[in-house]
C-alpha cells in the first residue's frame, strides 16, 4: 500500500492542482471571533471536487490533515472518525518520509489513515506533534460537550438515526431535522442549512393541519432540510425566517 503524503506535501499538491485559485472552505465553526481560543476543523473542496478537512489548533496552525474524499459528507465522516480515534496514543504512528525528515498518522480501528501531520526533523518532534494532536481532540470534544446558546446539534433518536437540531442563541429549537441513516450525513444536512438558509429563495412558509403556519428551508434541487416549529400566525412565522438567516450567517456546525 502506498503510505500517504505528510501534510506539508498535501498543501503542496493542492495549490498546484488549484492554480493559485483559493479553495472554497466550509468551516466547521462560525465567524472568526467565534473560532477563537479553540481547536477547529475546516473543510475544503479542490477543483477537481475532492473534499479535504483540516484540523486546526486555537493559533490556527494546521496540526492535521486529511487525504482527498469524494463528497462532503465523506470528509465529514472522516472528521467524526479523527474525534472517536484522535485521544488514543496507539492509534498514532510515527513513518520516515522520502527526504529522510519524520510525521506521523491517525489510523481508525480498522488501520485506515485518517489524518497526516506536516513533516518534522526528528522522529521526537512527530511523537511530540502527534501528543499536541491529541491535546487538541480532547479540548474541541470539551468544548462540543460544554456549549451552548446558537449552534447546530446533531443527535441519535431512540430509533437510532441521526437528527440535527439548530438552536438560537437562548437555546430555543428553531428548525429541525429529517432523520439520516449516518451522523455525518446529519452532519452533512446541516451544513446544506447553513448554506442555503442564507438565500431567501430557499424558504417556504405553510399552514400546517391545525391552522398554524411553519417553514420549510430546501436545498437547491427541492429537498427539505429543515422543518420549523409551528407558530400561531404567518406573520411570526415569517419573522422567525429571518431570525433563521440571521443564523445560518454565524452559527456553528461542528
Amino acid at each position: 500500500m502506498t503510505q500517504p503524503k505528510p501534510l506539508a506535501l498535501i498543501l503542496v499538491a493542492l495549490t498546484a492542482l488549484l492554480g493559485g485559485c483559493a479553495m472554497e472552505a466550509a468551516t466547521a465553526g462560525g465567524s472568526d471571533s467565534a473560532l477563537a481560543g479553540r481547536p477547529y476543523f475546516e473543510i475544503f473542496e479542490a477543483e477537481n471536487g475532492d473534499h479535504y478537512f483540516h484540523l486546526s489548533a486555537a493559533n490556527h496552525e494546521i496540526i492535521l490533515g486529511s487525504q482527498g474524499y469524494d463528497s462532503r459528507s465523506a470528509a465529514l465522516g472522516g472528521v467524526l472518525s479523527v474525534l472517536d480515534n484522535g485521544e488514543s496514543a496507539h492509534r498514532y504512528e510515527v513513518r520516515t518520509a522520502a527526504n529522510g525528515q519524520s510525521y506521523f498518522v491517525l489510523k481508525a480501528g480498522n488501520g485506515r489513515v485518517i489524518g497526516t501531520s506536516e513533516l518534522y526533523t526528528t522522529a521526537s518532534s512527530a511523537r511530540r506533534g502527534a501528543a499536541g494532536v491529541r491535546r487538541n481532540v480532547g479540548e474541541y470534544l470539551d468544548f462540543l460537550a460544554n456549549r451552548t446558546g446558537a449552534r447546530f446539534d446533531v443527535f441519535e433518536g431512540a430509533d437510532g438515526r441521526f437528527y440535527f437540531n439548530l438552536h438560537a442563541g437562548n437555546g430555543e429549537i428553531v428548525l429541525s431535522s429529517q432523520g439520516y441513516a449516518q451522523e455525518n450525513s446529519a452532519y452533512n444536512g446541516a451544513f446544506s442549512v447553513a448554506e442555503n438558509g442564507l438565500d431567501p429563495d430557499r424558504y417556504e412558509v405553510l399552514e400546517a393541519s391545525n391552522g398554524g403556519w411553519y417553514f420549510n428551508v430546501k436545498a437547491a434541487n427541492g429537498r427539505v432540510v429543515g422543518t420549523s416549529e409551528v407558530y400561531a400566525s404567518r406573520s411570526n412565522a415569517e419573522r422567525a425566517v429571518d431570525s433563521v438567516m440571521e443564523l445560518c450567517a454565524t452559527v456553528d456546525i461542528l
